[in-house]
């Protein structure tokens, strides 16, 4: 039988205030009672975030962190006093019997009020773990359920006080609440708590059911907010565990926090869960946060910067004291972090079933005071999967010269240990440094550089583009040699003041707030003056980059979209110049000063049709860069058998925009302007001149006629240039020569030795008793061949090229 604690008579002053107040007894935990000792309930300490329910059965056991434990931070505790002995229930039962007769509640009530604290585990404040409902309520307070004062039934539609007053015990939670019932559940202990505070302030999410348990209430009077930070005990005043964030799982064991294990865990699993507890990998988020810097190019200050400390201190405190305090220590780390890199790369380069093939670029930073170099190996691995890897980023001190970018490629060649029979092709831009540079290393590595030497398809599409808006190309006038120069002239007054030229100045203008806010609202203007269901909003006109590919493309593009935006935007500006120039005339003043546009026309429909007709012509440029622009690990964009079939149909679609011009007399005045053929000429000799070159590379013709679905491509499109082909061809076959195995036309092989394993190893004995039989072995590039050719539907469904 339990012990009944004695009752202890409360002073005066306390009956008249609080008659039924139990004595507070509170005990330091001992060893023992952590352990427990089948006597005494086990209570195990929560921690501070959510936390499982604590088991009912079997017995639990306290594990304790493996350091010293530190009391956990709490609110203050009297001092224990000397527990009372067991005294007998039948005083207590006289008492209450004469109790009767006043206003002394039974001894049962007593008793309740005389219940251990330590058998009710309440959340802690903040806590968001899931309890489980309790049958019995938490406390008992003498409330008087009739008193409704201050209760608003109009803001409580639906709730009416309840039938009756509570039959038992009441919960501590109504000394701040109303207890109402819902009408029209047809079940009078449908009950709802109503928050008093919530509810005269008028806050929401202050009417909670307690139909069954009143956890939902309890935690709502514990929320850390005004009117609320309520127990059963009283307000809580007890501070925060962390002033700011969330703790650990480590940093609450090492507080003192202790975790309640079953009894019968082994040793091995109360060890894996303190392994749980402390799992953060320090080194691995050092890593993972230099990379996401390297990545994302920031700066190596970033972790210095007291806002993005607290951010990661808030998330996790053990996080922000592993970050660096200083960008010296994060570029220290980042560096020893490449040289241990550095070996696996070194390994999967070695281990690359392809040759390692190079590309490099160089760049310098912003106001020109360093340059760096990008060196980039391409290789395909074990299971056919194309990997660009960076391997290194030295900095070029000097001229970028050919020689100097040889020097540092060589170095990093050797230590990365590619050799001469490892490496592979160079793919680069159409710099003239470049090619200087490929020169002096087949020079060092005995390989051919017009063989090795690749070029950025890309970039030459680019040049072409660039060619049709601003090439010069005297041949490409068709004129004789004296009247060049005044075809020149010519030309450059065109591109200046023709209907390009001025598209380009009047969106070149539009560069500061006042003028973005007048072309935003020609945009409205033009919007609400098309006809209903056309499409709304406002969009900013695309501004031309001469290194940002088929930006000329994308900018006549959107001006043609922008068209009536744009005339509104120059009538605007020409009416306001007009008026200018009046004013100035009366005063007698100097013109202002403006750009030509303003005191011209502005574009009229002709010019209009002339920017439709130049965005026609860089269309096939730009589908040619989409086509030809990626990594191709796809195998289908990007890839090297790609580029003949692309720039051979580029050239085919120039030839049938030039041909409609080629009989056209452009002299009469009345004739069309011969700006067109003349820029499309200029690009054709520029493409033409480009893909020669990219043909002295056995390279592109070797992965086209390798390739399963355009194999015969070059053969059928060459058909009427036999000696492109044939050359094409020739180098082919040295290169493949260089890959295939050695084998002989004919190879004898053993027959295999008689055997009685089967019927049919018995029957081949005897057929093959001569002791030798022969092969006969094909070329497997000529057996090849002789496979069908892919269809358009495996090519884009099947296999990539290399895995093939």
């Amino acid at each position: 039988m339990p012990s009944i604690p004695a009752k202890r008579k409360p002073e005066a002053a306390e009956e008249a205030d609080t008659p039924f107040k139990r004595a507070q007894r509170t005990r330091k935990p001992t060893l023992k009672a952590l352990l427990g000792d089948g006597s005494q309930p086990t209570q195990p300490i929560e921690l501070p975030e959510s936390t499982p329910d604590p088991p009912t059965e079997p017995p639990t056991q306290v594990i304790e962190p493996p350091t010293r434990a530190i009391e956990p931070p709490c609110k203050p505790v009297q001092q224990p006093e000397e527990r009372p002995r067991r005294a007998s229930p039948l005083p207590i039962l006289a008492a209450s019997q004469a109790s009767r007769l006043t206003d002394e509640p039974a001894w049962e009530s007593q008793l309740m009020f005389d219940k251990p604290e330590d058998s009710i585990v309440q959340p802690l404040a903040f806590s968001s773990a899931a309890t489980e409902a309790s049958v019995e309520e938490d406390s008992a307070v003498s409330v008087d359920f009739r008193d409704f004062e201050g209760v608003d039934w109009s803001r409580l539609k639906g709730f009416v006080a309840p039938l009756s007053t509570p039959r038992g015990k009441a919960s501590w939670i109504f000394q701040h609440g109303w207890r109402v019932w819902k009408e029209g559940t047809h079940h009078p202990d449908e009950l709802y708590f109503v928050c008093k505070y919530c509810h005269i302030h008028k806050l929401p999410n202050g009417v909670h059911r307690v139909t069954k348990s009143t956890t939902v209430a309890n935690g709502h009077l514990q929320l850390d907010k005004p009117g609320h930070r309520l127990s059963k005990d009283g307000p809580i005043l007890s501070k925060p565990l962390r002033k700011h964030g969330q703790q650990s799982l480590r940093q609450a064991a090492l507080s003192g926090v202790k975790f309640s294990l079953v009894l019968d865990r082994r040793r091995d699993e109360r060890e894996e869960a303190y392994k749980t507890i402390g799992n953060f990998d320090v080194q691995e988020f050092r890593q993972a946060a230099a990379l996401w810097l390297v990545d994302n190019n920031r700066p190596l200050r970033e972790f210095e910067t007291p806002a993005f400390r607290k951010m990661i201190r808030l998330a996790n405190p053990e996080a922000e004291a592993a970050l660096w305090r200083s960008h010296n220590s994060v570029s220290a780390f980042v560096m020893r972090l490449y040289s241990w890199l550095r070996p696996q790369v070194v390994r999967a380069l070695a281990e690359a079933e392809s040759k390692v093939h190079i590309s490099f670029d160089g760049w310098t930073t912003k106001g020109g005071k360093r340059g760096f170099f990008s060196v980039v190996a391409h290789y395909a691995n074990s299971k056919g999967a194309i990997v660009d890897l960076p391997i290194a980023l030295p900095q070029l001190v000097g001229a970028h010269t050919g020689e100097a970018i040889a020097d540092a490629v060589t170095k990093i060649l050797q230590s990365f240990s590619i050799n001469r029979s490892k490496l592979g092709y160079f793919v680069l831009d159409n710099a003239y440094n470049n090619d200087t540079a490929v020169n002096k290393l087949a020079a060092m590595y005995h390989f051919s550089a017009s063989d090795r030497r690749l070029r950025c398809a890309c970039h030459i599409l680019n040049l072409v583009g660039q060619t049709i808006m601003f090439g010069r190309d005297a041949d490409a006038y068709n004129n004789a040699l004296e009247n060049t120069k005044m075809e020149d002239f010519y030309m450059k007054e065109w591109r200046k003041e023709g209907p390009l030229g001025v598209y380009l100045d009047i969106i070149n203008y539009i560069n500061t707030p006042k003028q973005w806010s007048i072309f935003e609202d020609c945009q409205r203007e033009a919007v609400n003056s098309m006809p209903t269901g056309a499409s709304g909003g406002t969009r900013e006109p695309i501004k031309p980059c001469v290194t940002r590919w088929n930006s000329y493309y994308d900018c006549f593009k959107r001006g043609v979209q922008l068209q009536q935006a744009i005339n509104a935007y120059a009538t605007y500006h020409i009416r306001e110049t007009e008026q200018a120039d009046e004013q100035a005339a009366i005063r007698g003043n100097k013109l202002p000063d403006v750009p030509r546009w303003m005191r011209s026309d502005g574009p009229t429909a002709a010019d209009w049709a002339v920017i439709t007709e130049y965005m026609a012509i860089l269309q096939p440029l730009k589908f040619a860069t989409d086509r030809l622009q990626g990594r191709g690990k796809c195998g289908r964009f990007g890839a090297l058998y790609e580029v003949i079939p692309v720039f051979e149909s580029v050239i085919t679609e120039l030839d049938a925009r030039l041909r409609p011009y080629e009989s056209v007399n452009h002299e009469p005045s009345e004739a069309p302007e011969d700006h067109i053929p003349i820029n499309l000429r200029a690009a054709r000799r520029k493409a033409s001149n480009y893909f020669t070159k990219i043909l002295q590379s056995p390279i592109y013709y070797a992965a086209t006629a390798l390739h399963p679905r355009y194999k015969t491509y070059s053969k059928r499109f060459w058909r009427n240039k036999p000696t492109q082909l044939s050359t094409a061809h020739a180098k082919f076959l040295r290169v493949w020569a260089a890959y295939k195995p050695a084998a002989a036309a004919t190879t004898p092989t053993p027959a295999p030795k008689p055997t009685m394993s089967s019927f049919d190893d018995a029957i081949d004995a005897i057929l093959d008793e001569d002791g030798e039989h022969t092969m006969e072995v094909e070329d497997e590039y000529d057996s090849w061949l002789k496979e069908p050719i892919w269809t358009s539907d495996q090519h884009k469904e099947g296999p990539t090229a290399v895995q093939y």
